[in-house]
């Protein structure tokens, strides 16, 4: 190759090249994309265009409690209570003349029974203090139902009548509604003993809960036992929206 056919080709590439550079400048188009063009929404070198970036985002559907969540609570649970020594019944339905307390589990530590009564709704929760109802907000549509407080009641005084006739009229009682979606959000709920399923196992490590109050875990335990309700079908029980569906009708 002669050095005439050297600056020929010399002189094309500086123009194949040079001349997109000089309009890319002026226009803001990627020099790329005036050489070999765009597909789609994307160069061929894989770079999203403005297009592309504002595009709207897909939002993810927001989803109710699986049994899964549930029973990951569950598993949470029984680690709790066998590293500090206390005993877990699931589930922990129990019966008496006067009603049944329809709860995910129970657990017997040193100072109390605790109740924790689950429910699976999803997406936003909203706590209303001046109305009997609560609110969910989820996937843009607003369903009221009831207030887990007042269930959260009415399940105490079940398990207290329950402790008095088997023996134990003084264990402390409490009930802890939890909502065990992992995407759930609360609020409003300050005061209320209900909790997401991570801040329900947090509030369990206070004191309240690991002090010694003189209760025997064990001994509860086996006088509890034989008024357990347990269901063939549905071993592991919380509150579903259907459930407060049909409960609003």
């Amino acid at each position: 190759m002669n050095l005439e056919t050297l600056i020929t080709y010399a002189i094309i590439s500086v123009v194949l090249i040079g001349i997109p550079v000089v309009i890319s400048k002026k226009t803001g188009t990627n020099p790329m994309e005036l050489v070999f063009g765009k597909r789609g929404n994307r160069t061929i070198f894989g770079k999203k265009t403005d297009d592309a970036a504002g595009a709207t985002p897909k939002v993810k559907k927001q989803l109710n409690s699986s049994k899964n969540d549930i029973l990951g609570l569950v598993s949470k649970l029984a680690t709790y209570a066998r590293k500090n020594h206390f005993q877990l019944m699931v589930p922990g339905t129990l019966s008496c003349d006067d009603g049944m307390a329809v709860l995910t589990a129970i657990v017997i530590t040193r100072s109390r029974v605790v109740g924790i009564n689950c429910f699976g709704f999803g997406g936003d929760v909203t706590a209303r203090a001046k109305t009997k109802d609560w609110m969910q907000l989820m996937n843009g549509e607003q369903k009221p139902f009831a207030s887990p407080v007042q269930k959260n009641q009415d399940q105490e005084r079940i398990v207290r009548q329950v402790l008095n006739e088997t023996g134990w009229p003084n264990a402390e009682v409490e009930i802890i509604g939890v909502f065990t979606s992992p995407s759930v959000r609360l609020s409003n709920v300050t005061g209320t003993n209900c909790y997401t399923r991570d801040d329900a196992m947090t509030y369990l490590q206070s004191e309240r809960f690991l002090a010694d109050g003189g209760l025997d875990p064990k001994k509860i335990e086996q006088a509890l036992a034989p008024r357990i309700v347990h269901a063939k079908d549905e071993p592991v029980k919380q509150e579903q929206p259907e459930d407060a569906a049909s409960a609003q009708a």
